[in-house]
């Protein structure tokens, strides 16, 4: 779904488009809107979206559906988050604790680009809301969490794409607020005397637990030790031939 774009975008994807249930180039509303209206066009029984900026790991889509066959009971999963930077390197992790409802329905650390659910939380609990410019995520994920289970997995799923011009880099503390509570109205969702020492922690524990993880030069399923090195090597060169793609196109 791609919102009318006047680079080279339209070059590459046509090299790709036999492989697209559909593909489209339109003006949109946004990016919510643009989502929104992928899914209604969606037939799968495992759901998911991915940013223009954002890449999964090798090999996700068959851990996620290994997953979903052997834990019938599970609705939606996630991982902890690898982050690169706009040359591939990889730059921060974040090392999520076990799901805990409390903590992620106030506060939006479920790694988007990482989630997968089941049809069945679609069909129940809705659509993205067209109405969110940023936390459109964070809704639907706060109103699933509600009907169906969800549980973080002990990998990276994908990898996210920090820079400069990023809707996170540029948003999250002035429409991402005022997005968060509404919705914590919308659903709700009721702060307690205990929440801002609970939120000052769980803000900084990821990130802590990131570096201890990367300076440990600890390992897990979807990238290699420490910091610094190309995601592209771990995808055996095929990054770069996406990138060379875009040079020649222009």
């Amino acid at each position: 779904m791609d919102g009318g774009s006047t680079d080279n975008t339209l070059t590459v994807l046509d090299k790709y488009r036999h492989r697209f249930a559909h593909c489209q180039s339109a003006s949109d509303k946004g990016q919510a809107d643009a989502i929104a209206r992928g899914f209604e066009r969606s037939t799968g029984e495992i759901m998911a979206y991915l940013n223009s900026d954002d890449l999964l790991a090798p090999g996700t889509l068959q851990f996620v559906d290994q997953f979903f066959s052997e834990h019938p009971k599970v609705d939606a999963i996630y991982s902890h988050r690898l982050t690169v930077d706009e040359n591939d390197r990889v730059v921060w992790y974040w090392l999520l604790p076990v799901h805990i409802n409390y903590l992620h329905e106030r506060w939006d650390y479920i790694p988007q680009e990482t989630c997968f659910w089941r049809r069945r939380l679609f069909d129940r609990g809705g659509n993205i809301d067209s109405s969110y410019s940023f936390a459109m995520d964070f809704d639907l994920f706060v109103r699933y969490m509600k009907i169906g289970k969800f549980v973080r997995v002990n990998r990276f799923l994908a990898a996210f794409r920090e820079h400069s011009a990023s809707k996170t880099s540029t948003m999250k503390q002035t429409t991402g607020r005022a997005e968060f509570e509404r919705l914590w109205e919308r659903n709700q969702i009721k702060r307690h005397v205990p929440d801002p020492l609970i939120e000052s922690w769980f803000e900084e524990l990821p990130s802590k637990q990131g570096l201890r993880f990367a300076f440990l030069r600890r390992h897990l399923p979807g990238g290699f030790a420490g910091l610094g090195y190309d995601y592209n090597d771990f995808w055996g060169g095929q990054l770069r031939e996406v990138e060379e793609s875009l040079r020649t196109s222009k």
